[in-house]
Formats: structure tokens, sequence, C-alpha cells
């Protein structure tokens, strides 16, 4: 075995064996790593995309309002109020928060396409986020005009970036004329939904223009210590309170007998692998093949030319190998010119300039010419070497 195949064997077996360790690796890392994160829906309240209402939760707690985020309604006579951002109730669940709310409730429905919002205008609200920042004012798309909600008369506008405005049909309004309003209040028995005509006003992208969190704060948490439920409804996806934090892994799924069988050819592959990368022995070095100069062979032909009285040719074969081996020498292109090859030359190594373009253009005509040029190349070679290692 020779040195060179010694050390590849050698070689590609460390290399496979590096390959399967780095396999085994990541995906054992997979495995503890990755688990299953349901994706968050908009006006979730445990979300902090532009799209949810985490904001609003801080932004409640931050008052003293202590807040739950539930699927459920609340029992009847409960004294906390509720929030719907997006009515996604049953059937049952809104009569049961209807019977909350006639036992003395409130309810903030901010879906103005709830069937328990009521009827709502043709009159469509639309504002852009580009609006001014200089105060809550100059934010607004939507002002109070009339207001007959004594909370809410604090308030100078909202900022509502796609909503529509409610017929108020006699109830109590706030930012309307009081036949429309974005803002209305219909009593219901003992209690009262409070039905708002865009729910996106409460979502953290825009919770802060205007008097957006001013109006979630005077209805949900008008005093310290109010108690606030957001209610999901049951037809709401499933989220991560739902089905688990994902605490358990693939790792944890595995039954321990798959993990012995994956041990047991992890072990095999490493024997195998050691196996075939030990190195038998020393290795053995075997002499390299001398390899056979192309001028070699050009002078071989030459003199078998100059053998068959061919001079003229042998001579071009030898100054066409000469040029060819000086440019490689000098690091020419083989095109170069015979002049610029003759002044490379003897500014490098010191020969006369037109030493090279007197050999190269030599015309040969006999056999004791074609000797003397065979001589002088042979000559000027040993020159240009020694000046090559100077």
């Amino acid at each position: 075995m020779s040195a060179r195949s010694a050390t590849t064997e050698s070689g590609s077996g460390a290399k496979v064996a590096i390959t399967a360790l780095l396999v085994v690796l990541v995906a054992v890392a997979m495995m503890l790593i990755v688990r299953a994160s349901p994706d968050t829906e908009p006006f979730d309240p445990r979300s902090g995309a532009d799209d949810g209402a985490r904001g609003l939760v801080l932004l409640l707690e931050k008052f003293g309002a202590e807040v739950d985020v539930v699927r459920s309604v609340p029992e009847v006579g409960d004294d906390r109020r509720v929030l719907v951002l997006q009515d996604r109730l049953s059937d049952v669940q809104r009569e049961e928060l209807g019977a909350f709310v006639r036992a003395g409730g409130v309810v903030v429905m901010a879906d103005p396409e709830s069937p328990l919002v009521g009827e709502v205008s043709d009159v469509t609200v639309e504002g852009t986020i580009g609006l001014a920042s200089d105060g809550a004012l100059a934010e607004s798309n939507v002002l109070p005009e009339e207001c007959g909600v004594q909370a809410l008369r604090h308030l100078r506008g909202l900022f509502v970036p796609d909503g529509v405005l409610l017929r108020t049909s006699g109830d109590t309004s706030c930012f309307g004329d009081g036949d429309t309003a974005f803002v209305a209040v219909r009593a219901d028995g003992a209690g009262a939904i409070v039905a708002l005509g865009d729910n996106s006003l409460f979502v953290n992208r825009y919770l802060r223009y205007g008097d957006n969190a001013g109006l979630a704060t005077a209805l949900l948490a008008p005093r310290e210590g109010s108690k606030v439920s957001i209610v999901l409804g049951s037809e709401a996806p499933k989220s991560t309170a739902d089905i688990g934090t994902g605490e358990r892994t693939l790792f944890d799924l595995i039954r321990p007998g798959v993990w012995m069988a994956f041990a047991q050819l992890g072990i095999a592959f490493v024997v195998v692998a050691w196996a075939r990368g030990v190195r038998p022995g020393r290795p053995v070095r075997e002499p390299e093949q001398v390899p056979i100069a192309g001028s070699e062979l050009v002078v071989a032909t030459g003199m078998l030319m100059q053998r068959a009285r061919h001079s003229r040719r042998a001579a071009h074969l030898l100054q066409s190998q000469f040029q060819r081996d000086l440019c490689a020498q000098f690091r020419l292109p083989p095109s170069t010119s015979v002049e610029s090859v003759d002044a490379t030359v003897a500014h490098r190594t010191g020969i006369a300039p037109g030493t090279i373009v007197d050999v190269l253009t030599r015309d040969v005509h006999d056999h004791a010419s074609l000797l003397a040029l065979s001589n002088r190349i042979h000559e000027i070679k040993d020159l240009v070497l020694q000046g090559a290692e100077r």
C-alpha cells in the first residue's frame, strides 16, 4: 500500500464518522428543542403582534384592574365587566351573556358584526396611520360631538382605522350626532351592552392613538380594583393556553426501546467507521514515476529528423519548443511574440538583448547549422536557469 492510498482511506473513514456524528447531534437537538407552537390570532389578548391586544391587558392592569382571559361567560351576578373583542361566541353563550347583562352586568361589545351590537348604519369611518402626533385631538378622526355618556365626556377624540357608526334608536350614545354614533349604550334589564363601531382601535398598533386608551380605561377600569374578563368564546381557535405550553417534546414521546435501538445502531456505526478508518500498518513509500519532460521528446524527435536529413523541420521544432519553455519559465502567455520573450529574458537574466531573437529566428539549412542551433539552445537554457535561480 502506498503512502497516498493509506492516507486517503484513513481520511475518508474519519470524514464519514464526523459527518455521521454531526447528523446524530442535529437530530437530537431538533427533538429536544422543537416544540409545537400555534400561531397567534388577531385580537388575541395574549399576543404582542400588531393585531394582538396584549397592550390593552397591560394598560388595564396598570390602572389597577384585574384582567383574565377566558373562553366562557362569567356567572350571572358577577360584578366583573366583560369585553368581547371579536364575537366568536356560540348561541348558548350569547344567551348566557344576555342573562348576565339583565342581572346587572356590563358588557363592552367591540365587534360591530356581532348580533348583540344592534342596528348598524351605512356610515363608515376610516383613518390612516400617518396622522399628526402633536396631541389626541390632532390624531383623532372620530370626535365626541354629542355625548350622553358621563364617563366618556372627558375624551377628546378617537382614532378608528376602519369602523362604522351605529344607529342609536334613542339609546345613550357618544361620538355621534344622536342618530348615529360610534359608541352606543343599549340598556337591557339592570345592565347594559356598550356597543362600539370598531374593534381595531384596541389592538396594539392603534391603542396609542387619540384617546383610544382612555376609552378602554373609562369603560373597563373606571376605578382601581375593577375586574375585567376578556371573553374569547368557545368558537375561537385553540391557543397555547388551551393545548399546552409545549413543554413535552418528541424526545418525551419515544419509547425507551426505540432509544436503545438507536443507541445500538450508533455504536455499531462507530465501530465499523473505526475499523475501516484504522490504518493496518506504517505506510510503504513507493518510488514515484519520473515524468518524461516534453522537451526531451522534442529533442529526440529533432534527432530523428536530423538523421533523416530534415534539418529545417528539426530546427523549427527545436525553436518552437524552446520558445514554449521560455514562456513557461518566465510565466508568459504561449502566444507572446519573439521580441517580447527576448526582452523579458534579457531583463531578468542579464543575457544580451537579441540573443533569443537570433536563436528563435535562425535559418537552418544543413546538419552543421542544426547542430550549432541545438548546442546554442542548451547553452542558453543553462544561462536562463542560472539567472532564474539568482
